[in-house]
């Protein structure tokens, strides 16, 4: 406190003393047009009769203080002070006061300017006090310069998953930095603003297209001292609200409270005679492969349910030994995939029939799927069978 009243002290002393020495030119000017004299800053008479002696120094002039500077006033920013000033054999020294405090001092020389790097935030003046060849000095105050902190755009994106679709609701985002932000959003579809919205504190907003297109936003940032700068968004393509068959599938599999003890789920379709095979985990499975195969027969159809691949063997062998299949996996006692139905050499194909429902109960596919299943389908895989 001690040292702003100091510093508070200082600018009034300036301030008197810039303000006396206008009172006394103006007194010297009158003075010298009511003698009929030039303007003088000392008359010496001497009362032994002889010439008066008159001195013609004037005092040096402050016209003002300069500032150059870029349009936004940031940490960093190099400014140059000049004085704008009149007089003989000037000297200049500069002082720079940060809110009220001194932070930087040049001493007289020759420059009648000053380039000074802003380097915290705050409020900056500048003092510069001239002095002449005779020691006459004066002063004289800079206009204020508020350092403040710049504004950052660091990234603007869009919430997505996987293909969008008309009426499903975006979130756009914006990461910035700087003081007191507010944000103003546009969107635009097809290069028209289909969205403009109001200021507001709140750096992301929810928009549902209800058109295709292609999509993107701008945001305007601005803060406390009216600095605004602007940033896109991604472009983003809403499609037809039209589902692919594997987006049916894999909607129809989501609604239900499907899991797993793997990263694989199989739903076997008896009416259409497919087996799909799903990645991923509970409410959120993507088909990865769909499968033909062959189901049971009327008399000994395939149980319907949930169910889990519980053990495996290279070969099936049926009970009277006549017919092998390959690569069998249990999914519920003795109910199995495995492949197209081969002699009991296991050498040659005896039926080779898909798509169809004729089975003894079990899931016939081809070798190529069967051997698929076998390698890669892990034990506590769920199964549903419908």
């Amino acid at each position: 406190m001690l040292r702003k009243l100091r510093t508070l002290i200082y600018f009034l002393l300036v301030f008197l003393f810039t303000f006396l020495q206008v009172q006394i030119l103006s007194f010297h000017e009158i003075h010298a047009q009511n003698k009929q004299l030039p303007i003088t800053k000392e008359v010496e008479i001497d009362h032994s009769n002889e010439d008066i002696k008159v001195t013609n120094e004037t005092s040096p002039i402050i016209y003002s203080i300069t500032v150059d500077k870029s349009n936004v006033e940031v940490i960093g920013t190099v400014f140059r002070f000049t004085a704008v000033s009149e007089g003989k054999n000037l000297n200049y020294e500069w002082t720079i006061f940060k809110d009220f405090d001194e932070v930087y001092k040049k001493e007289y020389s020759e420059e009648n300017f000053l380039d000074f790097t802003m380097n915290k935030l705050g409020r900056y003046q500048a003092v510069v006090r001239i002095k002449d060849e005779n020691g006459i000095t004066i002063s004289k105050l800079s206009e204020e310069i508020n350092i403040i902190r710049p504004i950052k755009i660091h990234s603007v994106w869009v919430d997505k998953n996987g293909k969008q679709l008309v009426n499903t609701p975006l979130t756009f985002s914006v990461s910035a930095e700087g003081d007191d932000l507010v944000y103003h959003w546009y969107i635009f579809r097809d290069s028209n603003i289909v969205y403009d919205g109001l200021l507001s504190p709140n750096n992301s907003i929810h928009y549902t297209p209800n058109e295709p297109g292609v999509y993107k936003a701008i945001v305007y940032v601005k803060d406390k001292f009216e600095k605004c700068i602007s940033a896109y968004s991604e472009e983003i393509i809403i499609y037809e609200n039209v589902l692919s068959e594997k987006e049916k599938l894999e909607a129809i599999i989501n609604a239900k409270d499907f899991s797993s003890k793997t990263n694989h789920y199989i739903w076997i379709d008896t009416d259409k005679n497919l087996t799909y095979v799903f990645e991923g985990s509970n409410k959120n499975w993507h088909l990865i492969k769909t499968m033909l195969c062959t189901d049971g027969k009327a008399s000994t159809p395939t149980v319907k349910g949930n169910f889990i691949i519980d053990g495996r063997a290279p070969w099936l062998t049926s009970y009277n030994g006549k017919l092998k299949a390959k690569y069998k996996v249990r999914f519920f006692g003795n109910y199995y995939f495995h492949s197209i139905l081969f002699d009991s050499t296991g050498k040659n194909i005896v039926d080779s029939r898909l798509g169809q429902s004729l089975s003894h109960g079990c899931v016939r596919l081809s070798v190529e799927d069967a051997k698929w299943i076998y390698d890669n389908i892990q034990d506590g895989t769920g199964v549903y069978i419908s």
